[in-house]
């Protein structure tokens, strides 16, 4: 009887452990920190029992905590830094690291992208076409940015336009209109927020056939008179996309608006598309609405954003082939910046609750280090792809990227390696890269001679500086 018991207890115990500790179905309280650790428990991942900031033998030197646990750089971490400068720690016990030095960055070595998954070189466009971008293809979708279910590509939408006001100015007179387009929820009544893809378009008074420049955008905001005035002058429209309406930026929300429509209320597997997957098919449905409208030429059809919403920028162009020209601003890590590079922003911060809904959940498999008793190098070093292959999807087609010397957390020099990593697809296609031989970007110095642009602008995190820039390139392309 004591062994039958002391079995039972065993499997007792056995079953408590392997239990779901989420229920089958998302509850109406779900939080993001709850979604997020859903996906870690679909994948397997238990975050790292971590000691004290105090007592962590990879912390910076020259930082110190305040009174909040925060660290901060009141010594000259960063060269010639403001004090006060912010360093964090991810859940995966990574620093952020803000020294261009080997031990401290990682060995970044970026994966070649004219040689297939089985070793063959890639020397015409033909095997660019038909092999190598959809092995990239597939790896960028499964592994980092998310793969949009065939089912939202057959979603019915109901358009509506609204005409809001005619405007006179310096640069010509213009039309501002609302664009609706209410995604159609029959296939799952029980959602609770419909998705709808609305922006607020300026086009030139009279437009017929004018090329549109879509920017990811709070409607809240008016543009920054830079960018009507770049495109309205040169008879060009503007559209600030309030793609929070497509898909909230936050986690919470996974299981609503047009990803939980087409899963059904339900999580999501770890390779379904994440948040800026699905801004990116909010922003080609509105491509399928401008090729049947006749103030606007679909086939002239750019895409920009700032930070979260400049990855959103270079996502949509390498996932939409009909997107001309991309202006990426500042986007860092799951944007421009390399993953495998370890320095400010990195992969291992956007894990983080209240950023982890960008990405395929399939994006946390490759956070942490390498040898589960070390620190570096990390599990990035080993993705089958990069930044730069997500940019190599968007070649031949222009795409400008840009930095700023006061924004490191958005590694401005990574951008630029990215850009000059991605130039090798360009080439194979007959077009010009980056278009240079230097490894450093200089200051406010714009490379602009190829289809892909760079520029590191003198100041911080902002995107108007370049806007003039980006559209005179472009009117060239």
């Amino acid at each position: 009887m004591k062994k039958y018991s002391t079995f039972l207890f065993v499997m007792i115990w056995a079953c408590a452990l392997n239990a779901q500790p989420f229920s089958s179905f998302p509850p109406d309280s779900l939080t993001a920190k709850t979604d997020r650790d859903q996906m870690l428990w679909q994948l397997g991942i238990v975050l790292p029992q971590l000691p004290s900031p105090d007592n962590d033998p990879n912390r910076p030197p020259h930082i110190k905590s305040n009174d909040n646990g925060n660290w901060t750089d009141d010594n000259g971490y960063l060269p010639n830094s403001p004090v006060g400068y912010l360093i964090t720690r991810t859940e995966f016990g990574l620093w952020l690291n803000y020294i261009e030095e080997p031990e401290k960055t990682g060995i970044y070595t970026p994966v070649n992208l004219l040689k297939t998954i089985s070793g063959e070189n890639v020397e015409t466009p033909e095997q660019w076409w038909k092999i190598r971008r959809p092995e990239l293809e597939k790896s960028v979708k499964e592994e980092i940015w998310g793969i949009i279910p065939d089912a939202a590509h057959q979603l019915k939408i109901n358009w509506n336009i609204e005409n809001a006001a005619t405007a006179d100015s310096a640069y010509g007179r213009f039309t501002q209109q609302i664009i609706t387009g209410n995604v159609d929820i029959s296939s799952y009544p029980e959602l609770k927020h419909q998705p709808k893809i609305t922006g607020r378009l300026y086009l030139p008074e009279n437009a017929v056939n004018a090329p549109v420049i879509i920017q990811y955008a709070w409607l809240q905001w008016q543009p920054h008179p830079t960018y009507l005035k770049e495109c309205i002058s040169r008879g060009w429209g503007f559209l600030q996309l309030d793609c929070n309406a497509i898909q909230p930026d936050n986690g919470q929300f996974l299981t609503d608006y047009v990803i939980g429509l087409v899963n059904k209320g339900n999580w999501r597997k770890p390779s379904d598309w994440g948040t800026l997957a699905a801004w990116s098919w909010g922003v080609s449905r509105l491509i399928d609405f401008f090729e049947n409208y006749d103030a606007v030429d679909a086939k002239r059809i750019g895409i920009t954003g700032h930070s979260r919403y400049g990855k959103a920028a270079l996502v949509t162009a390498a996932y939409e082939t009909r997107i001309a020209v991309a202006y990426v601003s500042c986007s860092g890590a799951a944007g421009a910046a390399p993953m495998r590079r370890n320095w400010g922003q990195s992969i291992e911060s956007v894990m983080w609750h209240t950023e982890y809904h960008w990405l395929a959940g399939n994006f946390m498999k490759w956070c942490g280090s390498l040898d589960e008793n070390g620190y570096l190098p990390r599990k990035t070093e080993k993705l089958p792809v990069d930044a730069h292959a997500l940019l190599a999807m968007c070649a031949p087609r222009p795409v400008f990227v840009t930095g700023g010397t006061n924004d490191n957390w958005c590694d401005p020099l990574g951008m630029f390696l990215t850009t000059r990593n991605a130039s090798p697809a360009y080439e194979l296609l007959g077009v010009a890269g980056l278009a240079t031989d230097e490894t450093t970007p200089l200051p406010d110095k714009p490379y602009m001679n190829g289809n892909l642009a760079y520029r590191l602008h003198i100041g911080g995190h902002v995107d108007f500086l370049d806007w003039a820039l980006f559209a005179a390139w472009t009117e060239k392309k």
